[in-house]
């Protein structure tokens, strides 16, 4: 059937949008934009696989959107000003049941609470497929934060860049997507895409974008071919320009892995590096690079090779690899793809090590790698430096238990931790304290132990003392609940999907402080001033009923706090 909406736009407003035919479409004009008695745009043979359009108007009033609803399918569409959206943010137009819905951005707020499972803390994409965060920075008093998008898809698939800035890390404005592939890989059969990178602050303040991008291949060993590629990004960081090719091979004993790279500036040295995650003779690795003018790169060393038992216990090799410095030392914090704990069947486990890094050579201080997140819902980590401290984001994905169907997303970025070194040089992460901010109201307890909560909203629990042997549980009204609990000296975090066969379980720990912050299925704990931490994802523990704190014996709960947290899209 053809439909039609009308939709006031302003002189040189844009409309993107990804589009294709459905099966068996029979019409030669399946959208088209008019105005004023004339056609703007007319698509008149949409291709069987998503497609990239673009629609600049230049005139001031109304246009009308006309598509046939059975001859096309629009995954996403966005309108915007390229003059005012850094302020505004685009405005989602969603075609969906024969109609054409605006979301500009005071409306964001009803559909982020739409979806009951649907964290109101953190970050996600309005729609479709995120993953990785990406060239994350502070440029102009604004944080940037781009992420791993499919945006034709809740699945992942051939990757482009979201794109979102926020003045506090925790209030989002969406942005025009940054990065595409270079090619339509759908078309090809193929994956890849713009996979991870960084935003690298070069002289004079500077900002230039690293990626990897991920191309197929037809011959040799491998299916894909990865390359490092650079950019330069308008003013505001919305359009990519002057997009190359800066490293198209791998050095010798490393194998065709060989992605995500993480780029600074030595302003001492008046250099740039790079380090990238791949694997040698198979063994999980980071290589180091050397750049005079951040375009022509020599491979330097290979600044850590994991020893053999990672690559035994399924390992295939490093992806997402962070260096920088922090309170004198150099952190180096890793991905494993592939790896299961033989101890507990965890898999996929983040680990940071800590040491010098002088002449290009790295000398961690020990052997031992430090577990980040105990319970593994937390990935592919990435920092970077603003205002004096060192901030990060991480992917909080479930991999174990699938996403409920009829979703219109998937995938949630963490909250924004601060990072700091302890007094044995081990990496610690707390939450940024900016959520305070978003505490609405005590949780009233019910009675003794047991705090009711606020239907919806997100919850801080906060305690200090001897909290060794405790137990929080968060309970649903339908019987469903998760656990933390510390017992046999671990801390421990299950969810009702839990099965037995993975042990979620922190390194022996005497616990003395404990932050839980819960926002509609996902935890994320803090223990002991952030030197260990946890992350779940549950899809049956949505909307706490009440919270149950249970001591044991040898418990003395000195001080406590619980908030309801206000959700952040408003």
């Amino acid at each position: 059937m053809l439909r039609r909406s009308a939709t006031a736009v302003r002189v040189g407003d844009r409309l993107e949008f990804w589009a294709r035919a459905k099966p068996g479409a029979a019409t030669d004009t399946p959208i088209a934009i008019r105005a004023g008695g004339k056609t703007f745009f007319r698509l008149a043979y949409p291709t069987p696989y998503f497609q990239f359009y673009t629609y600049t108007h230049y005139r001031e009033g109304e246009i009308e959107i006309e598509w046939e609803d059975a001859a096309i399918e629009i995954s996403v569409a966005y309108l915007f000003n390229p003059a005012t959206v850094a302020q505004t943010g685009v405005t989602f137009v969603e075609f969906r049941n024969g109609d054409i819905r605006t979301y500009p951005r005071d409306r964001w707020p009803g559909w982020y609470a739409a979806e009951r499972g649907r964290p109101q803390l953190r970050f996600s994409p309005f729609r479709g497929w995120m993953n990785d965060p990406n060239g994350l920075c502070y440029v102009d008093g604004l944080y940037h934060l781009f992420y791993q998008f499919h945006l034709n898809s809740t699945d992942w698939g051939p990757m482009h860049w979201g794109h979102a800035a926020s003045p506090d890390l925790y209030h989002w404005t969406h942005l025009p997507v940054f990065l595409h592939p270079e090619e339509n890989l759908e078309a090809l059969g193929a994956t890849g895409g713009a996979f991870s990178g960084t935003t690298c602050i070069g002289p004079g303040g500077k900002p230039l974008v690293y990626y990897t991008e991920r191309m197929p291949t037809y011959e040799g060993n491998s299916d894909f071919k990865e390359l490092q590629r650079r950019v330069v990004p308008s003013r505001g960081l919305l359009r990519p320009n002057d997009n190359e090719v800066v490293l198209d091979h791998e050095p010798e004993g490393s194998a065709h892995d060989f992605r995500d790279p993480k780029v600074w500036y030595d302003t001492e040295r008046g250099v740039y590096r790079m380090v990238l995650g791949a694997a040698i003779e198979d063994d999980p690795a980071v290589l180091l690079y050397g750049s005079e003018d951040g375009i022509d790169w020599t491979f330097v060393c290979v600044l850590y090779r994991a020893p053999a038992q990672y690559r035994e216990n399924g390992a295939r090799c490093v992806e997402c690899p962070d260096f920088f410095p922090l309170d004198g030392h150099f952190v180096l914090v890793m991905s494993f793809v592939g790896l299961v704990d033989p101890d507990t069947g965890r898999h996929n486990l983040m680990y940071a090590l800590t040491g010098s890094f002088e002449n290009d050579r790295f000398q961690p201080h020990g052997n031992e790698l430090q577990e980040l997140d105990f319970g593994t819902d937390f990935y592919a980590m990435q920092s970077f430096a603003a205002q004096g401290r060192q901030i990060a984001f991480a992917w909080l994905f479930n991999w174990q238990f699938r996403k409920p169907p009829g979703s219109v997303y998937s995938g949630e970025m963490s909250l924004p931790r601060v990072l700091a070194l302890d007094a044995r040089q081990r990496l610690v992460m707390r939450p940024e304290e900016g959520y305070r901010a978003l505490r609405s109201e005590p949780l009233a307890e019910a009675e003794p132990g047991r705090l009711a909560t606020v239907a919806g909203a997100a919850a801080e629990i906060a305690l200090a003392g001897r909290l060794d042997g405790i137990r929080i549980f968060g309970r649903t009204a339908d019987g469903h609940a998760f656990a933390v609990e510390h017992i046999d000296g671990r801390l421990k975090i299950s969810v009702p999907e839990d099965d037995g066969r993975i042990r979620y379980a922190s390194a022996p720990l005497d616990l003395s402080e404990l932050t839980l912050i819960f926002d509609r299925g996902t935890i994320e704990l803090f223990a002991n001033g952030g030197a260990v931490c946890g992350t779940r994802r549950t899809y049956r523990v949505i909307d706490l009923d009440v919270i149950e704190i249970v001591p044991g014996p040898a418990t003395e709960i000195m001080a406590r706090e619980a908030w309801s947290l206000r959700s952040v899209w408003g």
